[in-house]
């Protein structure tokens, strides 16, 4: 089986070949480049999803249990891969635009931060494995939307100044349509704030099956209740105002939330939500047995 290194390098050419655009081609050379583009796409998406059904055949093999996401790594090679999936379709739908060069950069961040993240079980029981599947599948489609919806902010921004300052007649860039980008930023901001909202409900659930009770004040439901509250109110925030024809709303409302994204999911990491504790014989937790990818 591949590892995910595999496909961190075939994102890596498939990036060198979007900036190979900047290069002046003649027709054919542009077929050659973009027959090479989706090869190395397909290539890497392909390599990218058997390196994820191999985790998940590994994780049914090591205690008998189907998981999706048994790891903070598996986490971030799951939501890198549905990024991976909407950048092909993206290729595919619009490929006479660059967006490889907006959306590939945050894909090989994903990757390459999965890599570093060791790949320890999480620590979950039987009697709510269904739900923290739920749970795990949720809040990785709102982080992939959320991702989405930045490049697309950046793009936008990008594009808006292009066209006030007349450079996007001149320039050899080509971007999606401002109504384009601003649509499909709401329609990412709206679909981030419904997963991660149900992400939230089944996490609670999850935690009832498991344990009989929630505890409202640990640190990984309060910031993922608090990260579905502002996805919410950015998203009514965006539409009140593009209904009134500021789309660049939607564009910094998107970059925003991918910050406060980020930060809550390094908190919810760092904190005993996202941390596995290992006592030793005495009953003590040695400061070594504190690592990312267990859970609470």
């Amino acid at each position: 089986m591949p590892n995910a290194t595999c496909f961190l390098v075939a994102y890596a050419l498939a990036l060198c070949l979007e900036l190979g655009r900047w290069v002046g081609l003649s027709t054919r050379g542009k077929f050659w480049l973009m027959l090479l583009l989706f090869a190395t796409t397909g290539i890497a998406l392909l390599t990218h999803s058997l390196y994820l059904l191999d985790r998940v055949f590994l994780s049914a093999a090591s205690d008998q249990s189907w998981r999706l996401v048994s790891s903070w790594h598996d986490w971030g090679i799951l939501t890198s891969w549905g990024l991976a999936v909407a950048y092909a379709v993206l290729l595919f739908r619009r490929r006479e635009s660059w967006i490889g060069l907006f959306v590939l950069p945050l894909l090989l961040i994903l990757v390459g931060a999965s890599i570093l993240i060791p790949s320890v079980p999480l620590n979950q029981a039987s009697s709510a494995g269904l739900w923290r599947i739920v749970h795990g599948v949720a809040m990785t489609l709102g982080t992939m939307f959320v991702s989405l919806g930045f490049a697309m902010a950046i793009m936008y921004l990008v594009q808006e100044s292009r066209l006030k300052t007349k450079r996007a007649m001149k320039s050899m860039l080509r971007l999606p349509s401002l109504e384009y980008l601003q649509s499909t930023g709401s329609a990412c901001l709206l679909c981030s704030a419904g997963s991660i909202g149900f992400g939230v409900v089944s996490g609670v659930i999850m935690n009832l099956a498991q344990d009989g009770q929630v505890n409202w004040s640990d640190r990984g439901i309060v910031f993922s209740g608090g990260l579905f509250f502002w996805l919410a109110l950015a998203s009514g925030i965006q539409w009140y105002f593009a209904k009134r024809g500021r789309g660049h709303f939607t564009a910094w409302m998107n970059i925003l939330s991918f910050v406060i994204v980020g930060i809550a999911l390094y908190l919810v990491v760092s904190a005993p939500h996202g941390r596995r504790e290992v006592k030793d014989v005495t009953g003590n937790v040695p400061l070594s047995s504190l690592v990312i990818g267990g859970d609470r």
